[in-house]
Order: C-alpha cells, then structure tokens, then sequence
C-alpha cells in the first residue's frame, strides 16, 4: 500500500479562480456606474426656452385729410409758386456763373493766340500752327486782320528789315532823283545847307531828316518814319521801302484788332475735338 494520501480534486480550485474573477467584473461594473452618476450630476441641467412674447403690432401713420377749402388752397398755391420762382433764381444764377467762366476762359484763350502771333511776327518768324488758330478764332469775324497777319507770317517785314533798307536808299532819298544829272543833285545839295524854317519846328534838311527817320525806327514809331521819308527829295525813288513799312503798319494794326475783340470777348470758341 502507498502511504501518500491522495491530491485534492482539481475542480474546487477552478470553481475558486472563478468566482474571483466574477467578483472583480462586478466590482468595476459598480464603478462604472458610480462614475457616470457623479459625471451626470457635475452637468448642469439646459434651461427650458420661455416662450417669446408677440411682436407688437406695427402702427400705421394716417396722413391728415388735405384741406379742400378755397383759402388753403390758394395759399398753398402760392407756396409752391415760391419755392419754384427761388429754384429758378438759383438756376438762374447757376447758369450765369457757368457763362461768365466759359466766356472768360474763351477770351483769354483768344488773347494768347492773339499775342502769339504778334510775338511771332515781331520775330519774323513763321506762325505755324497758330495760323489755323487764328482762323478757327477769329476768321469768321475778323476775316481781313486774319488775312495779313497770316499774309505777313509768311512773308515777314520788321524793323531791322526797314532800317537795312533805308541805309541802302538813304543817299538817294537825300540827294533826290538822279535824272537830272549831277548838276541837279549838286544844287540841291548846296540849297538845303541853308535852309530857314521855326525855332522850334524840326529841321528840313536831308541830313537831319534820316537821323530822325533812324531813331523813329529804333522807337518801333514807324508811322512818323514813313512821315518824314515822304518829306525827302528823293521820296519818289522810295516806292519799295515805303510798301513794305505800310504792311508793316497794317499788321500791326490787325494785330491791334484781334487783341481788342479778344479782349471784349469777341473771339470765337474752340471747335470741339474730332474723334
């Protein structure tokens, strides 16, 4: 017979492991819901929406009855009749403002084409392009200034241009014509050496003549020049010199002209632009 007693059956220690198991399920279960009731508890409970009172009811303005009497319908009249006479004045003197500035803006526009030209005439130079300007400015109402002043640009005559000629002619227009032969000239010569005249009027003699006829041109004054060489003897022989300083004057005088009616507001508009 064997002496060692028998091991204890297997199954007691399985029923053992098992319930300990069990056991530890249950409890974190317990735990779990332990947990979820504190969580719910921490939350706080969303307050429930009041209902929202009505929007109150919008009010409706009723506009007075307009009055149909006789009397308040004459003076509204009268009002409306007031106000539309002040708005036609403002229009009024909107509308004048608005011309007095176009107008303005027109007449010094036409005083610089108009001393323009002069400056360029005065240089003998050609007036370019503002000889269509001229035109456009002044060619309906001034035709004949515009004609010379374009006229003179394009064949230019100035002072310098005088004074060169007269040195040219001046023996001649102080001896008088040779056809007479130097016997003439000789004694015309000897009979202006004495010559009587007023104190205080200027000097017929020749010599004295040309030193006036030079400074006068040198002053611009060639008007007087032109004066006094039709005052020479030999005035005749100076047919050329003399053409040439009345176009000199009438340029100036059309330049004149154009001044003044750009001046007093006379000088056309500018053609509007072409597109």
């Amino acid at each position: 017979m064997n002496d060692i007693a028998p091991s204890p059956p297997q199954p007691a220690r399985q029923l053992t492991l098992t319930a300990t198991v069990g056991i530890a399920l249950a409890t974190f279960v317990v735990g779990l819901l332990i947990a979820g009731l504190v969580v719910w508890r921490m939350i706080p409970a969303q307050p429930v929406p009041e209902p929202q009172a009505a929007a109150p009811a919008t009010k409706v303005i009723v506009a007075p009855p307009v009055a149909s009497d006789p009397a308040s319908l004459s003076a509204r009249q009268q009002m409306l009749a007031a106000e539309l006479a002040a708005l036609e004045q403002r229009t009024a003197a909107v509308t004048g403002e608005a011309a007095n500035s176009y107008g303005n803006a027109t007449r010094a526009e036409g005083m610089m084409i108009a001393f323009a030209a002069r400056r360029a005439i005065d240089r003998g130079s050609s007036l370019g392009y503002i000889e269509q300007q001229l035109r456009d400015r002044f060619g309906t109402t001034r035709p004949n200034e515009v004609a010379a002043i374009i006229d003179a640009g394009r064949n230019p005559i100035t002072v310098e241009d005088l004074r060169l000629g007269l040195d040219q002619i001046g023996s001649q227009l102080a001896l008088g014509p040779a056809g007479d032969g130097w016997g003439g000239s000789f004694v015309r010569m000897l009979g202006s050496l004495v010559v009587i005249h007023p104190r205080n009027a200027p000097s017929p003699v020749p010599g004295e003549r040309l030193a006036r006829i030079r400074r006068f041109l040198a002053l611009g004054q060639v008007e007087a020049a032109v004066e006094e060489v039709k005052r020479l003897p030999g005035a005749a022989q100076s047919k050329a010199w003399l053409d040439g300083a009345q176009r000199y004057i009438a340029t100036r005088q059309a330049l004149d002209t154009l001044e003044a009616a750009a001046l007093q507001g006379n000088a056309a508009a500018p053609a509007p632009a072409r597109r």
